[in-house]
Parts: structure tokens; C-alpha cells; sequence
């Protein structure tokens, strides 16, 4: 009997190890088709407004284009403000609640910004001359101000349907109502600008019908959630909550928008036309980012109880930054293509005048890397409602950003404004990182994400450093190299032994086909 033990205890050992693995994988899989779901919407609706790029590259004039992408960084910004913090607060509030608390979560939520965001937007129509001023903008384009405030109110509207239907898994419908908006946003303004040749101004009232569109379809998820009336203490708390995520929240947008305005000012409106076309190629990144984003925080409020949470959030973050690194190196390496990708009429992706700022892309792409690092590394902020982290993590962001911005612009032009975005995301994640540690101590897989950073590296150098062998055509040098990084990996023991018997099980598959 006693010989039998350690081999039982071995046993016993190797089915708990292989049922841990498989609830790994489980959660792993709900985590990827999460984001799948909320991706088609993403990277679809994304890459449908990417087009824009091109379409106004070609039909608007440099300086146009730039009030448009000033315009709508300072909406990206209202957008931050006009929600006061609630989504993060009905996320937290709704997790556990019975279907009465939720209704009543969801009610005192909505028509609180609904309320806010109207008195707020009049304020700012009042004042409308001078921010026209402020802005730099025309007297013939009087009606640009009145038609962004009206998005920013539609779209802070809706930012709590949007919400329930994320917490309330029901990532189709969420796809389907962003894809619709999204549509309609660039077919309305291809038929303004391109066909009808109107003014700039319609393409902020596309926007408007887009926003409108979302609300209209949203109106039976209002409907069914809406019936618990407006809580005054519930409603206080959920500010309590949600108000020190607010400024965090602009201050993520103003890392995102300030550069245009300092730019405009430090340089003219071609200059943040080149800088804003070139920026918007990043956005395969923040692509990645955001779908992620969307199935990551109602799947780690609800993982949150679990024993074994932390060991997956570990997993979670060196997944993601394998596959983030594995987009940076590709994209990276191919962009020069993508912007001479040809269209219709003898035109390329991104007007030839647009390319002496392409070298901000993989600044960029680098940057929003590590913005989804941070948000995997507050999710123990969240979980422990110190949310005053987020403040202090954002807030010290911005300020950084906002002085690169001053500081390298000038210097290094559109590479100054690029370096500013990177510094500030690299500092967050830093931040999180070393609250984390405190709040919520998670014991991450160091010695793989080392790994995965000497393989980028060493790709990267190569890129850099070394030139195109005459003997090869450029794309198969570019595929070596990406290879190389696999390869890298492969060789430094960054795979599980689980993970390479999946790897060859998948190759045998690929090869069989």
C-alpha cells in the first residue's frame, strides 16, 4: 500500500495539472472569441473608416484635412468628458447584480449623461464664436462646432447601451449596430464630399446621422434595461466610482489628440495633414487594442473571485504580447507596401505626397503595444476599486506626452509627436506595473516576455541595420526576418512543452490540407 502512494499522489498531481490546463484553454478561448466578435466590428468597421484616409488624401485639400482630424480629436476628447466616468462604473456596479439592480444601474447611468451631456453641450454652443476662434476655424464653416457637439452627445448616449450589451455577452449585436453607424458614416461621406462636392462641414454631419443611427438601433436594449428609474444613492456611488477613472479617461484622450493642436501651432495645417495620414496607419495596432479591450474587462470583473484569476491574467498579458510583437514586426516591415497598394484611376492607398511621414508608423504601431500592456496591467486596479491609480498613472501620461510634444516637435518635427505618443503609453504601463505589484501582486511570466523582446530586437536590428541582400527580393528578406523572430523564440525555450505539441498538432493539420 505504501509503494502505491507516490505513484497515486503522481497521478492525482498530473489530472489536477491537466484539469488546470483545460480550464485555461477554456477561459483562453472565451477571451479570443470574445474579441473575435467585438473585432469584426473593430477591425472591420476601422478598416471601412481607414478608407477615409485615402478618399480625403485625394479630395480634400492638405489644410481641410487637417481641421478635420484636429476637429475630431477634440470630440475624441468631449467623448471622455460628456461620459463622467459611468461606463467603468456600470461595468464594476452590474457584475453579480441581480436583473433589478442592473436595470437600476443601468437607468441612473444613462439619464444622467444623457442630462449632463445636453446642459454641457449648451454651454459650449453658447460659446460658440469663441471656440470657433480657438479652433482656428473659418467663418464659413460656422456650422463645424454645433454638428461635433451634437455627435459627442449622441455617441455619450449610447456609451452605456454599448455597455450592457458588452456585459450582457452579446458581442453580434454590439458588431452589428458599430458596423451599420460605421457605414453609414463613409457612405454619407463619400456622397457628400466625393459626389456632391460640399463643404468639410458635411463630413462632421455624417458623423451626426452615424451616431443617430446607433441610437436608433440601441433603443430596444434602452428599453428593456431602462425600468429601474434614476437612484440617487446608487447613483452616488456610481460617480464615486467612476469620476477618478473621468480624468483618466481624458487624459488617454488627450494623449491621443494633443499632438495635432501643439503641432498646428508649432508648425501649419499640411504638416498635421501629413502627420495625421501617417498616424492613422497605426491603427492596425489600435485595432488590436481596442477588440481586445472590449472582451477584456467584463472577462476579468467576472474571472475576478476565481483562485486561479491571477495565474491566467499572467498568461493573458505574454499571449498578448507575442502576438503584438508578431503585428508591430509584420506591419513594420511591410508598410511601405501597404501605402503602394494600388486603386482605381491610377491612384495608390495613400497619396504620394503623404510618404515622408511614414516612418512615424512603427513608432506608432510600437506605442499602442504598450497601451494594451497597461490595460492588462490595471486590471487589479479595477478589480480592488482603487481606480485613483488610474488618475495618477494617466494623468502623469499626459503631462509627459504634452511636454515631448513641445519639447521634440521642433526638433524632430513628425518623429517629435510620434516619440511623445510612445513615451507617454511606455510610462503608464510602467505605472501600472509597480502599483500592481502592491494592489494586486501577480507573479507574470518575466523570463517569456524577455524572451519575446530579444527576438523582436534582433529582427528589428537586422531591418535597421542591414541591408537588402542584393541576391533576394525585398519581401522575401522581409519574411526571413519575421521568421527569424519565430525562429528566435523557438530556440530560447519560449514555448511550453503544451504549446509545441499544439504547434506541431496544428502544422501536421496545415500540412495535411
Amino acid at each position: 500500500m505504501q509503494q502505491r502512494r507516490p505513484g497515486r499522489f503522481l497521478r492525482f498531481r498530473r489530472d489536477v495539472s491537466l484539469m488546470y490546463l483545460a480550464w485555461v484553454k477554456e477561459q483562453l478561448k472565451r477571451l479570443t472569441s470574445d474579441s473575435a466578435f467585438y473585432g469584426i466590428s473593430n477591425v472591420l468597421g476601422r478598416f471601412i473608416t481607414f478608407l477615409l484616409v485615402p478618399f480625403y488624401t485625394h479630395t480634400l485639400p492638405q489644410a481641410e484635412y487637417g481641421i478635420v482630424a484636429v476637429v475630431y480629436s477634440y470630440i475624441a476628447f468631449l467623448n471622455a468628458v460628456f461620459t463622467f466616468g459611468l461606463e467603468p462604473a456600470y461595468m464594476r456596479f452590474v457584475s453579480g447584480s441581480d436583473v433589478n439592480g442592473r436595470n437600476r444601474i443601468f437607468s441612473s447611468s444613462i439619464w444622467f449623461i444623457g442630462i449632463a451631456s445636453v446642459l454641457f453641450g449648451g454651454v459650449i454652443l453658447l460659446l460658440g464664436p469663441r471656440v470657433q476662434s480657438l479652433l482656428d476655424i473659418g467663418s464659413n464653416l460656422g456650422d463645424v462646432v454645433p454638428l461635433a457637439i451634437a455627435m459627442v452627445v449622441l455617441d455619450a448616449f449610447n456609451i452605456i447601451p454599448f455597455a450592457a450589451l458588452r456585459m450582457g455577452n452579446r458581442p453580434r449585436f454590439f458588431a452589428s449596430v458599430k458596423l451599420v453607424s460605421i457605414v453609414i458614416n463613409v457612405a454619407l461621406n463619400v456622397l457628400f464630399i466625393g459626389f456632391l462636392h460640399w463643404s468639410v462641414s458635411t463630413v462632421f454631419l455624417s458623423g451626426v446621422i452615424a451616431s443617430l443611427s446607433s441610437t436608433l438601433l440601441l433603443i430596444p436594449t434602452i428599453v428593456s434595461h431602462g425600468r429601474g428609474g434614476m437612484d440617487r444613492r446608487l447613483l452616488r456611488d456610481l460617480l464615486v466610482y467612476g469620476l477618478p477613472t473621468m480624468p483618466g479617461a481624458m487624459a488617454i484622450m488627450l494623449i491621443e489628440i494633443i499632438d495635432k493642436p501643439i503641432m498646428k501651432q508649432l508648425t501649419d495645417w499640411s504638416t498635421v495633414a501629413i502627420y495625421q495620414a501617417n498616424y492613422k496607419l497605426g491603427i492596425f495596432m489600435m485595432l488590436v487594442v481596442s477588440m481586445f479591450r472590449y472582451a477584456w474587462q467584463p472577462f476579468y470583473l467576472q474571472l475576478a473571485s476565481s483562485e486561479e484569476a491571477k495565474r491566467l491574467f499572467a498568461r493573458v498579458l505574454t499571449y498578448f504580447v507575442l502576438a503584438g510583437a508578431l503585428i508591430v514586426l509584420t506591419l513594420s516591415l511591410f508598410i511601405g507596401d501597404i501605402v503602394r497598394i494600388p486603386l482605381p484611376g491610377g491612384r495608390v492607398l495613400i497619396q504620394q505626397d503623404y510618404w515622408s511621414g511614414i516612418g512615424i508608423v512603427p513608432i506608432i504601431l510600437f506605442s499602442y503595444l504598450w497601451a494594451g500592456v497597461g490595460q492588462i496591467l490595471n486590471a487589479g486596479i479595477y478589480i480592488e476599486r482603487k481606480t485613483m491609480h488610474v488618475l495618477y498613472a494617466t494623468g502623469m501620461g499626459a503631462v509627459i506626452n504634452i511636454a515631448c510634444n513641445y519639447l521634440l516637435i521642433p526638433v524632430w518635427g513628425l518623429y517629435g509627436g510620434a516619440f511623445a505618443t510612445f513615451a507617454a503609453y511606455f510610462s503608464i504601463a510602467v505605472f501600472y506595473a509597480v502599483a500592481g505589484r502592491r494592489i494586486y501582486p501577480i507573479q507574470y511570466e518575466t523570463g517569456r516576455l524577455l524572451r519575446i523582446t530579444a527576438a523582436l530586437t534582433v529582427s528589428a536590428l537586422l531591418w535597421y541595420l542591414v541591408p537588402v541582400p542584393a541576391f533576394l527580393p525585398a519581401m522575401i528578406w522581409q519574411l526571413l526576418l519575421i521568421a527569424l523572430f519565430c525562429g528566435v523564440l523557438w530556440a530560447s525555450g519560449f514555448f511550453l512543452p503544451q504549446e509545441r505539441d499544439e504547434i506541431r498538432l496544428l502544422l501536421r493539420r496545415l500540412t495535411r490540407r
